[in-house]
């Protein structure tokens, strides 16, 4: 990783790991389209705030069950079948979300969506490890992190553009990611081209006499049997549960927190969260180049120092608007370099290839089911008070500052580092 020479990576690779990015762009759109077609939703079909918080959480529980089912049917009946599967029930997923006309329709669109598009995401990182060398594998995850991160800013865009148009705005966003869900299957699915691509990059890393990732084969009961990979998977977890509460949170109420709590106007609450956005996709973008270089862990200690003393200062100045909106910027300008992608490499470092995805889905199921737990209660707890929900943010970039240098020495031990 840190000291090999940085190798190129080819086009075959590229295309692979374009197609899979397409995985987390479809996932972050889902979840920023809910947050904007919500309000829409609720005027239209005359929702309580009970049923609107509940399609909300409902959408974030299927993508952790679909994660944890999805994991684990791919490592059972093959990553690229369930691959090619699941984004197929996205786009059928989101049609019907598109055109519901009533809540029930919508809750089964939430259902198919939330759940297929879970599963993708584990089964995606999984085909990406198994056909990329080691030298590149960082770089690969980082490029899929941008594609969320574009998924957010392009849902949001068209949110913007279609805004007067109530109803039809809710119809715009989720058709685009049908379109994209459907094409991105189509050239899973059809495209020979494609498919060569995939069985040329197994065939080279399966005939790679120094590759160290083919082991013996393992079920999930194993990896929970083993005490090595079991005290892995709970650090890892903690680590990506305590990053995830934060990143979530303002994710879906940072519009809520300083319009409701904080008493800014909306335009400025969508703008900061704009611009905080392209923060975070420059960073992104910056961290594809130091991914797979000795300067990884360095980048990631100086994102966690930053990133938790923003919210230290946030937590301090609690009543000044201003404090949280640099807080957030900066906060949202380093996560990434110290949160989902480099969960995403060390969950494909520790483990072998047959077991990957399934204990993937399990952490990032885990996860999320907790991470939706939170959110029923985040806008109780910023009425609460404000200062000491700051607080609970700022310890929780800490913790999982903590748990990301018990991963980094356990590495070493390793000999994976």
């Amino acid at each position: 990783m840190g000291t090999s020479p940085k190798q190129k990576m080819d086009s075959k690779t590229l295309s692979l790991v374009f197609v899979a990015g397409i995985a987390s762009y479809l996932d972050s759109s889902l979840l920023v389209s809910l947050g904007v077609a919500l309000p829409i939703w609720t005027k239209v079909m005359h929702l309580t705030p009970l049923l609107t918080g509940f399609i909300s959480t409902l959408l974030t529980l299927m993508v952790a069950l679909g994660a944890v089912v999805g994991g684990w049917l791919s490592d059972r009946f093959g990553r690229v079948r369930v691959f090619n599967l699941d984004i197929l029930f996205v786009a059928i997923g989101a049609t019907i979300i598109a055109f519901a006309g009533n809540l029930p329709v919508l809750l089964v669109g939430t259902i198919i969506a939330g759940i297929a598009s879970g599963a993708d995401l584990p089964t995606s990182l999984a085909v990406i490890s198994e056909r990329t060398s080691d030298s590149m594998y960082g770089r690969s995850i980082t490029i899929t992190q941008v594609f969320w991160t574009v998924g957010i800013l392009l849902s949001q865009f068209i949110g913007f553009l279609t805004s007067g148009m109530t109803y039809g705005s809710v119809r715009w966003i989720f058709s685009v990611i049908a379109v994209v869900a459907f094409a991105n299957w189509c050239v899973r699915a059809f495209s020979t081209k494609f498919k060569n691509v995939e069985i040329s990059l197994q065939q080279k890393e399966a005939g790679n006499a120094d590759d160290q990732r083919e082991q013996k084969k393992l079920k999930l009961w194993d990896v929970f049997k083993n005490k090595q990979y079991l005290s892995v998977l709970i650090v890892l977890t903690l680590f990506y549960l305590f990053w995830n509460l934060p990143a979530n949170t303002w994710g879906s109420f940072v519009n809520y927190f300083l319009v409701t709590v904080s008493g800014r106007t909306q335009a400025f609450a969508t703008l900061v969260a704009l611009v905080a956005n392209l923060f975070n996709l420059a960073s992104n973008s910056i961290y594809i180049k130091v991914s797979d270089t000795k300067y990884r862990y360095p980048v990631m200690y100086g994102a966690i120092i930053v990133g938790s003393l923003a919210f230290f200062c946030a937590g301090i100045w609690s009543s000044v608007w201003w404090a949280f909106t640099v807080a957030y910027i900066l906060y949202s300008a380093t996560n990434t370099l110290c949160g989902e992608p480099i969960y995403k490499i060390w969950t494909q470092t520790f483990y072998p290839v047959d077991v990957r995805a399934s204990i993937t889905g399990f952490s990032y199921g885990f996860v999320r089911f907790f991470t939706a737990i939170f959110s029923l209660f985040t806008p109780m707890l910023m009425a609460w008070s404000v200062q000491k929900f700051l607080w609970i943010i700022f310890a929780c970039a800490l913790i999982s500052g903590g748990f990301a240098v018990v991963i980094v020495r356990m590495l070493h031990r390793r000999g994976l580092a």
